[in-house]
């Protein structure tokens, strides 16, 4: 699981805080809730709550995407634990930065911090909590990682960073959100066969993309023109391209959207070094290491939901 490790734009918080809310009392009730502990700590309602309000999520999502980020404040609770066991301190003066400009910006307002709060079934110590713990992370991290780790994992990585663009032609066949495993064999097995075909000779990479290829990219015989390692297409189809030579074929790749054949056709070498980039691979790294550790400590960590015995 990943999260977010750059701390959150103080005035889509203050957009959030200022929007309309549950009554005091109710909000306080259902704050108190507890709906995950983990190795006996506690996750609550209001926690959940916080979270929906710094991540600006509307209402109506918030059923679907509940588990996703209650599975997030599992992980951070655990990076908590990880950063109290080394004695990683909050960076206090960036902290209470990001406090008084929130108190400023809801102020402005002309209403009270604490009243807000209150609405929203927060409290200044548990919305200080989280917004505290990717600085601190970060403060962390930024101590431990030294300039030859991180120039060697750029160096390890390089066509991610250094602005490499490949010219890709892609062949996908769609398969539904929710759909069951059953639906994502049949779409396998079309798309091995048509992988086969290409590879035997038996159609071109651009007849095959016309006729099967569910993506609009298929009228034009699959091609997508030049991506980066980033932003355009989904991650998986991305690492694949870029693990391939000019004309080779991927293996089929599952991506959420449904089963993708890739084939490069052309490579433009990147230019930037790991100083242009810095900022952006040490980003990278910090991520791999929190994922890391997530997973270290999940294979001992005792979690118990509401509903569900200990895991």
């Amino acid at each position: 699981m990943t999260t977010a490790l750059i701390p959150v734009r103080l005035s889509i918080v203050v957009s959030a805080l200022m929007s309309f809310s549950l009554p005091a009392v109710a909000a306080e009730e259902a704050g108190q809730q507890v709906l995950v502990t983990v190795d006996g700590s506690e996750i609550t309602q209001s926690e959940l709550d916080a979270e929906f309000l710094i991540r600006r999520t509307p209402a109506e999502k918030q059923g679907a995407l509940r588990d996703a980020v209650l599975n997030e404040l599992i992980d951070r609770r655990l990076i908590g634990v990880y950063l109290e066991a080394r004695k990683a301190p909050v960076p206090e003066p960036a902290l209470n930065a990001q406090i008084e400009l929130l108190k400023r910006g809801v102020e402005a307002g002309g209403e009270a911090f604490a009243d807000v709060l209150a609405r929203r079934g927060l409290t200044e110590e548990s919305l200080r909590a989280q917004l505290a713990l990717p600085l601190r992370w970060n403060a962390f991290v930024r101590r431990t990682i030294t300039d030859q780790q991180l120039r060697d994992y750029f160096e390890a990585r390089r066509v991610e960073f250094d602005g490499t663009q490949l010219r890709v032609r892609q062949i996908v066949i769609s398969v539904p959100a929710g759909a069951d495993e059953s639906a994502w064999t049949m779409a396998a097995a079309t798309l091995g066969q048509v992988r086969r075909m290409i590879v035997g000779g038996q159609v071109k990479f651009e007849d095959a993309a016309r006729q099967h290829s569910t993506s609009p990219s298929g009228k034009q015989g699959g091609d997508l023109g030049f991506i980066g390692y980033r932003g355009r297409v989904p991650p998986e189809v991305a690492a694949a391209a870029f693990a391939l030579s000019p004309d080779e074929l991927s293996d089929v790749i599952r991506s959420p959207f449904g089963l993708h054949l890739v084939q490069v056709t052309e490579r433009k070498p990147g230019e930037y070094s790991l100083e242009d980039v810095r900022e952006q691979v040490w980003e990278q790294k910090s991520k791999e290491l929190w994922n890391e550790q997530v997973a270290a400590a999940r294979k001992s960590a005792k979690i118990r939901t509401a509903t569900s015995p200990a895991r």
